[in-house]
């Protein structure tokens, strides 16, 4: 029998004799280094691409190994704070898992976060990318504000970058990956519980940023949930517009649909439960669809932040790996499902009253 031909695959000195560069030139600019000019990368990643190049995994995976000793020299990726507070992501309990995460994933395989602040004075987005790459840094991942008002556009020189950022609406431009906390999923799954638990009249209640970074998705699933109940049983959503809570809006609506059970992913919303005159749990229990470290002993859904910050490190760890630099032709969003906790805010079940 015939022996079967092995496909081989384009090798770097067939690139640098079509490109007429030398082989080093080749392996820099496959790898995105700043020691190539940005006119000579572009004109031999499009001679690979015409030749068919492909990056060999098993070398991939050698590198990985290589980085994962006790001697090695971490990589950097860039972590972009666009805050307000230079600080947030250290300092603010539910968000630093988010940056933990990330963290926690970038060491293990073998790189490092190095944060970078958006609005720190004379910052554009310009010098930062002239800094990035000057630095040999090509992973970024885009971390929203603290205060969920959104990033807005953020221009930098995409072609020398691989990024992932996290949430739906808190990035108007450009389309990058994305990675978030499946805002559907979790409220559905708070829902179905507490119905199961015996709670009957349940009030949710949406802040503005919530409705807008989940793309309207939890709104979407207590219109859901409320075609499959009574109608007797369908309390009235309230969404409030403002970044807190309202104490006197929350009140005026309860004394209005008397709740058993209040909704929300507000850390103030025990404090204003207890303001409106209730007891919690005994009379009215609160459950909180995004739980972490700041409301770690509530009832609710644990987001799983760490997850989805290790998401977003695996997402631009992976396109460095395969030389993937600049804006996605079809760009991914990628939903991390939340876990049910139970807590000290909730009676599981509901006394028969």
């Amino acid at each position: 029998m015939k022996k079967k031909k092995t496909e081989k695959g384009v090798s770097l000195a067939e690139i640098a004799r079509e490109a007429d560069v030398s082989r080093m030139a080749v392996s820099l600019a496959l790898r995105n280094q700043p020691r190539v000019s940005a006119k000579t990368r572009e004109r031999i990643l499009k001679i690979a691409k015409k030749l068919g190049y492909a990056p060999d995994a098993r070398l991939a995976s050698w590198m990985t190994a290589v980085r994962d000793t006790r001697t090695r020299d971490l990589m950097p990726i860039a972590w972009l704070n666009s805050s307000t507070e230079e600080a947030a992501w250290r300092t603010h309990s539910y968000l630093t898992p988010y940056r933990e995460g990330a963290e926690k994933r970038c060491t293990h395989l073998g790189y490092r976060l190095e944060e970078f602040w958006l609005r720190k004075a004379g910052m554009t987005s310009a010098r930062l990318s002239k800094i990035l790459y000057s630095r040999g840094i090509h992973g970024v991942i885009l971390a929203p504000p603290h205060d969920g008002l959104g990033m807005g556009r953020v221009k930098l020189d995409w072609q020398h970058f691989a990024c992932a950022a996290f949430e739906e609406k808190v990035l108007l431009a450009p389309q990058i990956h994305r990675v978030a906390q499946d805002w559907f999923y979790n409220t559905t799954l708070v829902l179905k519980i507490l119905r199961r638990l015996g709670y009957r009249r349940i009030g949710v209640y949406l802040g503005g940023q919530v409705e807008r970074r989940s793309s309207h998705a939890s709104r979407a699933a207590v219109n859901y949930f409320h075609l499959r109940i009574p109608g007797a049983e369908r309390v009235p959503l309230m969404i409030n517009k403002e970044p807190a809570v309202r104490f006197d809006q929350l009140s005026a609506w309860m004394k209005r649909v008397k709740p058993d059970v209040v909704v929300g992913q507000q850390s103030e919303l025990v404090e204003a439960v207890r303001a409106a005159g209730y007891r919690v749990p005994e009379q009215v229990g609160v459950v909180h669809t995004a739980l972490e470290d700041d409301c770690a002993d509530w009832a609710g859904v644990w987001a799983r932040k760490r997850e989805i910050g290790a998401m977003a490190a695996d997402i631009v760890i992976a396109r460095l790996q395969k030389n993937d630099f600049g804006l996605p032709y079809v760009r991914s969003n990628t939903l991390i499902p939340g876990q049910w906790h139970s807590g000290k805010t909730l009676l599981e079940p509901k006394p028969r009253m």
